[in-house]
Parts: C-alpha cells; sequence; structure tokens
C-alpha cells in the first residue's frame, strides 16, 4: 500500500514550490520532508521531482500528483457523505488570464458563499491549462479547447467575445484619423506574451491580412492590458465585457465594431462524483449564463 504521509509531502513540495515551505505547513523538519520522498521514489521505481527552481514533477510525478489530486477529492466526498461535512481541502484549478481579470471574481464569490473549500488557482493562456489538467496538477480548468481528458468531462459555456480598442487620441496621433487594416498594423499593439495566439488570429480572420505582430509589445498582464490602452499608448485586442463601460461612455472606441473575435470557453474536470466540484460547476455554469455569449 502506497506511503500516504510520504506522498503528502510530495504535494506539498510541489504546492508550496519549497521543500522548506512545505515542512512548516506539515509541522516536519526539511530533512523528514526530504526522505520522505526519496522512500516514495524508492517505492515508485523513479525520480518524482525535478530539483530545480521552479520544483517541477517528472512524467511519473505527474502521474502520482494526479492520483494523489483524483484521491483527496474522492476521500473529501465520501467525508462529506458520511459526516455531512468535508475535510476542507484545497481544489486546484486552472483558468485563463482574461478570465481571472473579468467573470471568475463572481464565480468565487457565489462559490465561497456556498461552501468552505479555498480554491487554488493556476493562471495560463487558456490553449495551454487542458494541458495543466492532463498531467494533474488541476482537477478542474477553463479551456478553448472542448475534447474531454481521459477520464474527464466538459462542457461548453459560451464564447468569450474580443474586439480591437483604442483611445481616441491614439486614434488621431497615432492612425492619423484613418482606421484600416494598414494603419493598425503599422501602430503600435500588444501580445500577452509569446503564447498569445488572439492578435494574429483577429487579423486573420477579422481583418482579413496576414498576421504580423512585429509592431506589438509584450504585456502579460490582462488589466495591464486595459490601463496601457487607456493611456494611449498602443490599440489592443480586449474582451468586450472588460471595457464596455468605457466603450458606452466613449473613453474608448471599437476600431473595427462589426469585426470581433469569439473564442469558445469549456469548463473541464475529472470524473470523481465529488460534491465540491459539482458545486463549482454550478456556478460556472450559473455565472456564464448571462456572461458569455
Amino acid at each position: 500500500m502506497m506511503d500516504y504521509k510520504a506522498l503528502s509531502c510530495f504535494v506539498a513540495v510541489l504546492r508550496f514550490q519549497s521543500f522548506e515551505r512545505a515542512a512548516d505547513h506539515l509541522g516536519l523538519t526539511q530533512s523528514a520532508v526530504s526522505q520522505r520522498i526519496k522512500r516514495l521514489e524508492q517505492e515508485c521505481g523513479g525520480p518524482l521531482l525535478i530539483r530545480a527552481r521552479p520544483v517541477s514533477a517528472t512524467p511519473l510525478g505527474e502521474q502520482l500528483l494526479a492520483h494523489a489530486n483524483k484521491v483527496a477529492m474522492l476521500e473529501d466526498g465520501l467525508f462529506e457523505s458520511l459526516q455531512r461535512e468535508h475535510s476542507h481541502q484545497p481544489l486546484s484549478i486552472a483558468v485563463n488570464h482574461d478570465v481571472l481579470a473579468t467573470w471568475f471574481t463572481k464565480v468565487l464569490s457565489a462559490f465561497s458563499a456556498i461552501d468552505e473549500t479555498r480554491l487554488h488557482i493556476k493562471a495560463a493562456d487558456q490553449g495551454k491549462t487542458r494541458e495543466i489538467l492532463q498531467t494533474g496538477e488541476v482537477v478542474a480548468c477553463l479551456s478553448q479547447i472542448g475534447t474531454p481528458v481521459s477520464g474527464g468531462e466538459s462542457v461548453f459555456l459560451g464564447n468569450m467575445t474580443y474586439e480591437l480598442v483604442a483611445t481616441p487620441h491614439f486614434v488621431k496621433e497615432r492612425l492619423h484619423g484613418e482606421i484600416s487594416a494598414l494603419s493598425v498594423l503599422a501602430a503600435p499593439s500588444l501580445v500577452f506574451d509569446e503564447f498569445d495566439e488572439l492578435w494574429g488570429r483577429y487579423q486573420n480572420e477579422c481583418m482579413q491580412v496576414k498576421a504580423d505582430i512585429r509592431n506589438s509589445h509584450w504585456y502579460p498582464s490582462s488589466h495591464g492590458f486595459v490601463e496601457m490602452v487607456m493611456s494611449g499608448t498602443v490599440c489592443a485586442l480586449v474582451p468586450s465585457v472588460q471595457v464596455a463601460e468605457e466603450l458606452n461612455n466613449g473613453l474608448l472606441i471599437s476600431l473595427f465594431p462589426h469585426k470581433k473575435l469569439s473564442v469558445p470557453l469549456y469548463w473541464h474536470w475529472y470524473k470523481l462524483n465529488s460534491p465540491i466540484l459539482d458545486r463549482l460547476t454550478s456556478v460556472i455554469l450559473s455565472t456564464t449564463r448571462n456572461t458569455l455569449s
């Protein structure tokens, strides 16, 4: 039978990204945590951790982490059904940056009103969150990809709508009053990071031009996107819901109001018969019903 005390050490090291912080959390010495993980590695037949910064799991470790997370959820569900309360294990999920900057605060608020479980949220690009779910690091995620992972389920939530916006000052000074594909491509814009494909997609699908991000700054902050646009420094593709008020009061202009990019969003979760996951799923479905198109 697996040594679950050692398994808890393994999970804690990955969660806190430190042997020392994991030891403090568990009330053990750092040496004890290290020794337990070494015994677990011997039991599993190979290394489980890549001891670098940041600490990460090996492929074998990813399998074990997925097992640990699933066992924790199953035990929590069993504990709740037997004693009408749960063990307060945190729930790890992956959510993309734009959702965190817009409507997920409503999810967290509504979920906290009905459940005491703490959410541990991993932030990543919407094209990468499903990969995090596959590694077992989380038990649920939001993704633009609809295909469920092995042992999981998914549901379509709706489309996140993006539009290209800028200030009137930017249109006057940077575009010289001419809003066209050529003038926009020649002006400074924003992408989130090297994994951000949305601006390129918008150029291809909505502007009908070849993608070109050579005039784009990298700015890895969804809130920072709006602040940069509001400063009149750049134009940027942002979620419509995030700038609805600024568009209504004329502080921002939609450069191509009839050309918007729709990104599908799916909620993925492992089938664990977990009441906690069921409650979170219900909150997400309720929140997105009036938020996504």
